[in-house]
């Protein structure tokens, strides 16, 4: 009796992730099982119509290489007749791409008679991995049936789950700059927190707070008062202020300091809740209500007109400097301001928070009050060429702009910048500065100080709209491992059939002789100094991980067993010895 033919139905059977290198791949790949049913068997040169439906709906595959090594390979191989699973396979690594992520490794094998197929491909994120390959078979099934496909739902879906799941602009930059220079780095939970270096020698960085910071540090310059009062103890310049609690209190002190004043919230940040050139009580009203809403204690302070600068410090120098411009639009005499930050926001550059280079422009409570300064509201058609600003602030989270000056600042202010940083206790510091010209010292042109903010953005310095980026990832990264400073422990790594356990023991005990402070993963266990920590067998890339995330340990022996690298990768960047 014959076989029964495959029903043409496709299907994910299993997704299996390894997060580290692998027997595959040297980065992050997912290891997919997949039926594809009776399409397994049909080339994309006998279905009608195929190749240029996918090409439509997914232009960028015709850049791709595939195994001719040349752009345009995968188109030749599709006009030439390719399998199914090869397609999903392309398929999956360019929704990759249209969600930003650089991935480009990819192979397709046959897995099991007559119509299993192994697809491994390269990730950025698991999530956004899996959500790939899901979109690539539906998205394909429904090519092989002739069936309409929809893209940009699942597109939206998978962009999401990358902007979730993935690391934010400062610390990715810091990921990269770690991994070009040769330095291991581990995520440490879903949020931002990165080890960087493995042991004694690593080092932790959160964005661009590093361990190097206390906590009392952070909460001392959230306190924006308490941070002007250091500052000018040390003869710095800085605006007059006073924190205030009610709308009364508020109105007092802006009597007391002279309007034009500057409300903004006793410990915000990026630039939410704040209105500068406040010039009446009744602009002051309306601000208290937008700064009250994010803190129960405001700051009220005096307004100084200039451009406004911000100064990053990394460690003992001046890494960068910005100037940031409020976000606004230029008339043309036919649209609506609406309909021109609809138009702006569209921009490929800008995006939800911190995704892109810049943020959209919002256009609320702060904006409309902005408008209603100059006379607009959003129904507003402004004349050709008419600028229109949508917000006081230059913050990049509010849809500002930067152009880098780092060559123009005057050696005065970068040295009182430096100061600042180090007044405040910080290694990494934005020091926000209003000047006429940053080019010349602050004291010659009345310019002051206005903040100190840890845990300082990089967006504006990687990617200014205008003039050149700059390292700042690679500058923080050099004064986590200066010249000279180790950033990994010595790590053996011992695997094979019999007397793996027997021979990690006795590199574990040689080394303790010598005096390191030992971490040693085992079929008994994970011990450090000597001491078991955890009971049992303890041989995959889990338990690798904890003994070099242990910032006690001095060298590291890891019993590897050949299961958990062929099922899971393994769980260290690179060994000095393998056994």
């Amino acid at each position: 009796m014959s076989a029964k033919p495959k029903e043409d139905k496709m299907e994910i059977v299993s997704m299996q992730i390894f997060p580290g290198r692998n027997i595959y791949c040297h980065r992050p790949v997912i290891k997919m099982i997949v039926d594809l049913g009776g399409y397994a068997v049909k080339k994309t040169n006998e279905i009608e119509g195929f190749n240029l439906k996918l090409l439509q709906l997914l232009p960028g595959l015709s850049t791709h290489f595939c195994s001719l090594g040349r752009a345009g390979g995968f188109v030749e191989r599709l006009q030439a007749g390719t399998y199914p699973g090869h397609v999903m396979e392309h398929m999956i690594l360019e929704l990759q791409h249209m969600a930003g992520n650089r991935v480009i490794y990819g192979k397709t094998r046959l897995h099991s008679e007559p119509s299993i197929y192994m697809i491994i491909f390269e990730i950025s994120g698991e999530s956004c991995g899996m959500e790939c390959a899901k979109a690539a078979a539906a998205i394909l099934d429904a090519l092989l049936k002739g069936q309409p496909v929809e893209l940009k739902p699942w597109l939206d879906r998978i962009c999401r789950v990358t902007e979730e799941e993935g690391l934010g602009p400062s610390t990715q930059a810091i990921f990269q700059a770690a991994k070009k220079a040769g330095i291991p780095v581990m995520r440490l939970g879903e949020d931002s927190l990165l080890q960087l270096g493995y042991g004694k020698y690593s080092r932790l960085v959160q964005a661009t707070l590093t361990d190097a910071v206390r906590s009392i540090t952070t909460d001392v310059v959230s306190d924006k008062q308490l941070t002007k009062r250091m500052l000018a103890s040390h003869d710095l310049p800085v605006p007059r202020g006073d924190i205030v609690r009610t709308l009364e209190e508020a109105e007092a002190a802006a009597e007391e300091i002279g309007y034009p004043v500057v409300l903004k919230p006793h410990n915000g940040n990026q630039g939410k809740g704040v209105t500068l050139n406040i010039c009446s009580r009744e602009h002051l009203k309306k601000a208290w209500d937008i700064a009250e809403a994010f803190s129960s204690k405001v700051l009220v302070e005096q307004y100084v007109r200039g451009r406004d600068y911000r100064v990053l410090v990394v460690g003992d120098k001046v890494s960068a400097a910005a100037e940031r411009t409020p976000p606004g639009i230029f008339g043309d005499g036919k649209h609506t301001i609406a309909e021109l930050v609809q138009l702006e926001n569209q921009n490929v550059l800008r995006g939800k928070g911190h995704e892109k280079p810049l943020t959209r422009i919002p256009l609320d409570e702060v904006a409309l009050e902005e408008l209603n300064r100059q006379g607009f509201d959003q129904n507003s058609v402004p004349a050709a060429g008419r600028l229109v600003r949508l917000r006081g602030n230059g913050n990049l989270s509010t849809g500002g702009t930067a152009r880098d000056c780092t060559l123009e600042i005057h050696p005065d202010n970068a040295a009182m910048a430096v100061s600042a940083a180090k007044i405040m206790g910080l290694d990494i510091a934005g020091i926000d500065m209003v000047s006429a010209d940053i080019a010349k010292p602050l004291q010659d042109n009345h310019g002051v100080i206005v903040e100190v903010n840890a845990a300082p953005g990089l967006r504006m310095h990687l990617h200014p709209t205008e003039g050149d980026p700059r390292d700042v990832a690679g500058d923080i990264v050099r004064i986590l491992f200066p010249e000279g400073r180790y950033h990994t422990i010595p790590i053996i790594s011992v695997t094979g059939t019999n007397g793996k356990t027997t021979t990690t023991r006795m590199i574990g005990h040689i080394l303790e002789s010598a005096g390191f402070h030992v971490g040693m993963t085992t079929t008994g266990g994970i011990y450090i100094g000597g001491v078991c920590k955890v009971y049992g067998d303890n041989t995959g890339p889990a338990s690798a991980r904890m003994v070099l995330s242990d910032r006690t340990v001095e060298a590291a022996v890891l019993e590897t067993a050949r299961g958990g690298i062929i099922q899971k990768g393994l769980g260290y960047d690179m060994a000095d010895v393998g056994v």
